[in-house]
């Protein structure tokens, strides 16, 4: 969801699972749009996260780095990616981007397959959040079926603000175009991950559960590989394939992202917060936070509260 400074925040629980409430239970869908007006606006990105919810995302501005399942995507405006029930996924603002924007659609399969057992769900739905090879998939505009997502997309967004009478049919109509077409052209279209992909994508997700429940603690490699029941050797090689990082380099992510959040949402000294997100010593988390946010903590939360 997007805060009142325009700043993107996701709130995860303990499993990684997003926090929030998608729609109504009548009409479980929403639509967001996310940007980094400058570099200085220091939106810290969306974190790792998963939802069982469908999602769709289209960068409207700039580029972005979409993650997901192990694969990173360069996205350029009007393209996008869509994210299968269940997939762990994250955002970030391309380096050599000073603004990015992008619209996030997120809706439960039931707005168009209604009962679970129902024809829908039989023919369309099942068959595609249970293929492996859609577990997400990009959108660059390049097939005409890409194009008609895009188009799909574009239309929900400029319906979405006002809401007019009956903006749900036209919601769900074109909800229901988009999951025909990843359907026909991307369930056993598209190479199929392997045994040891699938493997290595819940082991992430609980490595990573395991770094949010003890970012305050000074935890190790051989305690993240434990929590999976992995060797450190396998958790290594884990966390390159699906995130491109060492397990170091996404805890040190994650406390960054996370004392973000508290620096924008609490008024807890900078002190606090970087011993609460594991930071013993200060002036290394003074100096961590500069390199990925692009200046000090201290500057982070004035910036924001201007």
């Amino acid at each position: 969801m997007i805060d009142e400074n325009g700043i993107w925040q996701v709130v995860v629980g303990a499993d990684g699972q997003e926090q929030v409430t998608i729609g109504t239970p009548e009409f479980p869908v929403e639509m967001w749009g996310a940007w980094n007006r400058t570099q200085e606006t220091l939106c810290s990105g969306v974190p790792w996260h998963w939802h069982p919810e469908f999602e769709i995302d289209v960068v409207t501005g700039g580029a972005e780095l979409m993650q997901a399942d192990g694969k990173t995507f360069r996205l350029q405006t009007g393209q996008g990616m869509f994210v299968n029930s269940g997939v762990l996924h994250a955002s970030e603002r391309a380096p050599d981007t000073p603004i990015t924007h992008h619209d996030s659609l997120v809706f439960h399969p039931s707005v168009v397959g209604g009962a679970t057992g129902s024809v829908f769900w039989q023919k369309y739905l099942s068959p595609l959040i249970a293929a492996p090879e859609c577990r997400c998939v990009p959108l660059l505009g390049e097939t005409e079926w890409e194009r008609q997502i895009l188009a799909e997309m574009q239309r929900i967004a400029h319906l979405w603000p006002e809401k007019q009478p009956g903006y749900e049919f036209a919601v769900r109509a074109a909800l229901s175009n988009i999951l025909f077409l990843l359907k026909e052209h991307c369930v056993q279209h598209a190479p199929a991950p392997t045994e040891q992909e699938l493997r290595d994508a819940e082991r992430i997700k609980q490595m990573v559960d395991f770094v949010r429940l003890h970012r305050e603690d000074p935890i190790t490699t051989a305690q993240i590989a434990a929590s999976a029941s992995i060797s450190v050797s396998e958790c290594l090689r884990c966390f390159r394939r699906m995130m491109d990082l060492t397990p170091k380099e996404y805890l040190c992510q994650h406390r960054i992202r996370h004392a973000a959040t508290l620096l924008e949402q609490t008024d807890k000294p900078v002190a606090q917060i970087g011993a609460e997100c594991g930071f013993e010593d200060m002036s290394y988390f003074a100096r961590v936070f500069r390199a990925r946010q692009g200046c000090t903590p201290s500057a982070y939360r004035a910036k924001l509260r201007k």
